[in-house]
Formats: structure tokens, sequence, C-alpha cells
């Protein structure tokens, strides 16, 4: 485990990025918010990606049809209301009249069909995997579209919230160059997209549901953890996601600066390649699963900031079943299931994003060490996140990875989705009963049958061991006092609502 970086280290993080940006510091006068994500979004297309990263940059630039609010609710969006038909099969959106892209044109119906159509025309598109089911989408009058889908799915009206909504006339115009100068029709719009120094934003006035109270937003990528809360300490930047546990006593105890602490729906895990020879055995990923100390990562790694668990989805998401516990630390049973596997010291490459989540490279030291104790041998490979996802998406982790699933719809569906179910999905795994199961939730209605059939998954997949679960993250955010903002369980930064005190 790595301790944290000097003071003086951390003032020279800081001067560095100070003198590319202090001639613009964050200050409530002038409007302006600056939030300092680890890395830089991957395109401003959001036909063609999925990371958390990004998609915060896209809410805030696109509409879709609905939106999860931080309840875990679902609530209207760019549809002012919807209906499923019989066995949820058949889903009907009605949208708003009122809604107008940021060139002043409406949306309009074919506006929608056309942005769904090109998701699924496009094999290349990740976003692809979330309308697997969309059989045919149909103009049904001006104002409505009909989802006919290939089979029943109890939270499409969640599903939809991840698909942003594009103007298809400005799109066809730009092509390639859209990804560099996008027009959506959220409550801001994109002034410019400086590679790796920042995505900046400006309140749309035309916006639908009100003209944001922030006039700019910038998204400015910093990497290092110790230069955002210096950044963030100076004034130089606003809101700090996800802050280290090593900071998070220091920047509390900062004037003008306050800490938020947040239980999130992200849960980090580590996934095999259950392909690969040496990990196709069971009883060698049962191992690794019992030679990993939890408690001990969350409790004095962390310091508090994650709860060990057994699960990919967290308890403010629905499908949790706490009748899944984490697996307990078992130094001796690891070592002997590993002899029982016939493991030979064959090296295991484990990759990771180094740059996305609090202390993820200290924790994936941790966890390669506990791995060691026991007798597995492995190389480690960290890489920025840009470079790790990806590799993720197109499943080209042929190892063992660690990463996080944090659902965006707040429903255990999107990683049965993506991380179980057989076909376009990012599964190495494929059991037959776990998709019958994954069916059938999608068919049931009633939430507490739902709830019941997740839960037989969660214990299909403890036993097989196709990813070893560490823990909830709970998730620290810094955040100047004078910004009116409140951190949310699903990770999002939305800023339509945010306020700068006079």
């Amino acid at each position: 485990m790595s301790v944290p970086k000097s003071i003086s280290t951390m003032a020279a993080a800081f001067c560095l990025l100070a003198g590319a940006a202090m001639a613009t510091p964050a200050a409530a006068q002038s409007g302006q918010l600056v939030v300092a994500p680890s890395s830089d979004v991957l395109t401003l297309d959001p036909s063609l990606d999925t990371s958390p990263i990004s998609l915060n940059v896209f809410k805030n630039i696109y509409d879709q049809l609905t939106d999860i609010a931080a309840d875990g609710s679902v609530a209207p969006l760019l549809a002012a209301r919807w209906e499923a038909g019989e066995n949820a099969t058949a889903w009907t959106f009605t949208i708003k009249t009122n809604a107008k892209f940021h060139d002043g044109a409406p949306v309009t119906v074919e506006d929608v069909i056309w942005s769904y159509q090109k998701i699924i025309d496009d094999p290349k598109s990740p976003v692809r995997a979330y309308l697997t089911k969309v059989r045919s989408i149909e103009k049904v009058s001006a104002d409505k579209l009909r989802f006919t889908l290939s089979a029943p799915f109890a939270a499409f009206d969640r599903q939809v919230s991840l698909i942003s909504i594009l103007p298809r006339k400005v799109y066809e115009e730009r092509g390639a160059g859209f990804a560099q100068n996008p027009v959506g029709s959220g409550p801001y719009k994109v002034v410019r997209w400086i590679k790796d120094d920042r995505v900046e934003l400006e309140a749309f006035a035309g916006y639908h549901g009100g003209t944001p109270k922030i006039k700019t937003v910038i998204f400015r990528p910093v990497p290092s953890e110790s230069a955002r809360a210096a950044a963030l300490s100076s004034g130089e930047v606003d809101i700090v996601p996800l802050l280290p546990p090593a900071l998070v006593d220091r920047m509390s105890s900062r004037k003008g600066v306050r800490v938020e602490k947040v239980p999130s729906n992200r849960v980090i895990y580590l996934g095999f390649d259950v392909n690969n020879p040496v990990l196709s055995n069971l009883k060698l990923r049962q191992a690794i699963d019992m030679s990993i100390d939890r408690n001990t990562i969350t409790t004095r790694l962390l310091r508090g900031l994650g709860h060990p668990i057994g699960q990919v989805v967290a308890p403010v998401t629905f499908g949790y079943d706490p009748a899944i516990k984490p697996t307990a630390y078992n130094a001796d049973e690891a070592k002997k299931l590993l002899k029982e596997s016939g493991y030979n010291g064959e090296p295991i490459v484990f990759q990771y994003p180094n740059n996305r989540y609090a202390f993820g490279e200290e924790v994936a030291q941790a966890v390669v060490g506990y791995m060691k104790a026991v007798g597995i041998n492995v190389e480690m490979q960290g890489m920025d996140y840009s470079a790790f996802f990806p590799l993720w998406t197109s499943k080209k982790l042929n190892g063992m990875h660690m990463f996080a699933f944090g659902p965006s719809i707040m429903d255990a569906d999107l990683p049965l989705g993506s991380l179980y179910e057989t076909g376009p999905a990012r599964a190495y795994w494929s059991n037959a009963k776990v998709n019958e199961l994954i069916a059938q939730q999608r068919a049931e209605t009633d939430p507490a049958k739902r709830r019941a059939q997740i839960g037989q998954i969660w214990q299909l997949s403890k036993d097989n061991v196709p990813y070893v679960m560490l823990y909830n993250e709970v998730q620290a955010y810094g955040i100047k006092d004078n910004v009116k903002w409140t951190a949310r369980p699903d990770e999002r930064l939305l800023f339509k609502d945010a306020q700068l005190a006079k």
C-alpha cells in the first residue's frame, strides 16, 4: 500500500495545473462552475460511448426520454408520459412539444426514432447493448412513438434513460465532426472541447425544463488525486468527485470547503475470463475469492469509504439481496483450494484502471498482495481509464481485471445484461439457468417475485465465481461552500438545478 503524496508534491502538482488554467478561476460572480473529474471524455457523441465519466457530460448536454431521479424513481424528461402494453412488450411514449435542440430546431418524434435506429444499426456502438430487445420503432402520431420488444422488459422505461436523443439533420451534416462539435437538447450546450484540458458548457436559455441557474459549467480533467484536492483548496475548482480516503479528513478541515459522503450504487469487483485455461478452474477462482480480506481493505485502506459486499448491486439498487453475504477471508482455505486446483504458478495478468476510483491503485496493490500471500502469481497492468474502458467493452481483458459497476438506471437488470447474459454483452461466463432467470425477471411485474429471481442469480454467481465482489463504494465529494449542489448515489454530475451562493 502506498502512502499519500507529500504536501510539497501536492503543491508542485497544483502549480502545473494552475499554470494552465489560473487565468479563469472559479468564482460565484462569474456564474461559472468548475468540476474536476479524473479523466476526460472519450467522445461527445453519446451514441459511441457508455463510460460513466462521459455519461456525466452527456446528461448535461443531451436529453433522454426518461430520467432516473436521485431517489431511484423514474421521472419524465423528453417524454411527458408513457405506458406499457400487455406483458411489457409494447411501450408508447408521448414526447413534449416544447423541447428544442440547441440550434433552435424542435425535437421531433422522427429525431427520437432516428437516434435509436442509428444505435441499433451500428454493430460497433457499445450503446447498442442496451437496445437488444427492441424489435421495431414506429411513429404513432406527431408526438407519440411506440417500441415493440422481442421479449418482455419490465425495466424498459428505465433503460431508455441511457439513450440520448440526437438531431438527425445536424448529425448527418457534420458527420464525424459531430463528436467534437455536437448539438443536443439538454440544459447545457457545448462551447468548446479541448482534449484532456476541458469541456466547456453554457446554459441553454431555451431549455424546456427551465434555464439553468449557473451560466458556465467546465469539466476539467485532473488525473492526479492530490492535484484535484489542491485545486479545490485554492478555489480553482468547485467540485471534486471521489476524494481519496487519505484526503477526506484533510479537506474536511479546510475553510470554505465541505465534504459530502454518500453510499453509492457502485460495486468494485474482480472479473475473470473464464475461457482462459488457467482461470477456467473453479477452485482457483474460489481461492482468489477467499484470499482477499475485504474488511481490512475497507476499514484501514479506505478508512470506511466502502463496505464489503457479495453481489454486484448495492443496497440502493433494486435487486439487492441482503441474504447474499460477502465472502469471508480465509487464507488457509484459499491455500487448500489452490493446491486442489492443480495451479502451478502460471502468471495471471491483472488489468485495472488506476485513475478511476478512490485509492484504485492502492486497492489493486492490496488485492494482489493477498493473492500472492497464498501463492498466486500475478502480473499487474494498471492503465489510464481511457485505455482500460475500450478493452472492457470489447471483451479484450483476457486474464483477470478489476472494475466496477454502478447501474445508472438503479436497477439490477443493467449489470445482469452487461455482465451475465449470454450474447453481445461483456460476459465471459455463460450459464443457461442464469439466462433463464434473467428473462423471467424481465417479464415479472411483481417486485417481490422479481427480487427473488434476481437473488437466485446472485447465488449462482457466488457458487460459480465468474466475479469476485469486493466492496460497495462510499463516495466522498469535495465541494466549495458557495456551491448549492447535492451528491447523488448514482455518481451523476447533473447541474441543471445547481446554484452558486451570492
